[in-house]
């Protein structure tokens, strides 16, 4: 059926279930990921399984290649016969996945003790974020994207004991938060505002922006010990932020 021809009615109903089939996957493949992370660190951190680990991320990473190269026959075929615009197994999904699957594996084998703990963080986050893009509206994933790179900044300097680094992580906290209420004041404060953001949206995302950078200053200040409990801070900030915006999406 041409697309043209498929009422307003049924086409809003192909896209939510569309979105709906992809924020499964995408949660689907980070649960699978992390799973097969755990696995795998079971296998290297065994003296007795170690090289079954190590065969284990040479076929991933073989698997992965052969799934890139997969997806751009699927692109130069789809430029031929463009694909429903609502069929969930693409040549640019697919290559999306694959590449960022063959990354994750070509850095689990340089450094598994370090990269394992760090997808174990970053595979959840994804498939939360994807959510939020596709859920709520615009104002929260822009919230919720500063309280995650506040997080990825206090890990930093959770890693780098301190120091320098933990220094230059709070600069970059100060900065980013600098540039984000800037952003706010001068593109959502008028009356004409963009679609999914509200009349407050400047005060919310610049209140978090600051608040944010205080979090990661205090990370710098106090050391890498009370990174934990600032985490946890940003952590409970979010939450309420969540429930705020689940109840406006009623």
């Amino acid at each position: 059926m041409a697309d043209k021809k498929v009422p307003k009615k049924m086409k809003n109903t192909q896209e939510q279930d569309y979105i709906t089939n992809k924020i499964m996957v995408v949660f689907s493949l980070c649960l699978f990921g992390v799973m097969a992370l755990w696995y795998v660190n079971n296998l290297l951190f065994h003296s007795s399984r170690y090289m079954l680990g190590l065969q284990i991320l040479d076929v991933a990473r073989w698997g992965g290649a052969a799934l890139v190269a997969l997806s751009i026959v699927l692109l130069v075929m789809e430029r031929k016969h463009e694909p429903h615009p609502y069929k969930l197994i693409t040549g640019r999904n697919l290559l999306i996945v694959s590449v960022l699957f063959t990354v994750m594996v070509v850095l689990v084998d340089m450094d598994p003790l370090r990269m394992i703990k760090l997808f174990y963080g970053i595979l959840p986050a994804l498939a939360v974020y994807y959510l939020v893009y596709h859920s709520y509206q615009p104002e929260f994933f822009l919230v919720t994207t500063d309280v995650g790179v506040a997080a990825a900044l206090l890990v930093g300097v959770r890693l780098s004991q301190g120091g320098a680094a933990a220094y230059v992580a709070a600069g970059i906290a100060v900065v980013l938060a600098a540039a984000q209420i800037y952003m706010a004041k001068t593109r959502l404060s008028g009356s004409r505002l963009p679609a999914g953001f509200g009349p407050n949206a400047w005060m919310v995302i610049s209140a978090t922006a600051a608040a944010m950078a205080v979090l990661v200053i205090a990370g710098a200040l106090l050391g890498p010990a009370k990174v934990f409990y600032l985490l946890c801070i940003a952590a409970a900030y979010l939450f309420i932020l969540a429930v705020y915006y689940t109840v406006k999406l009623m």
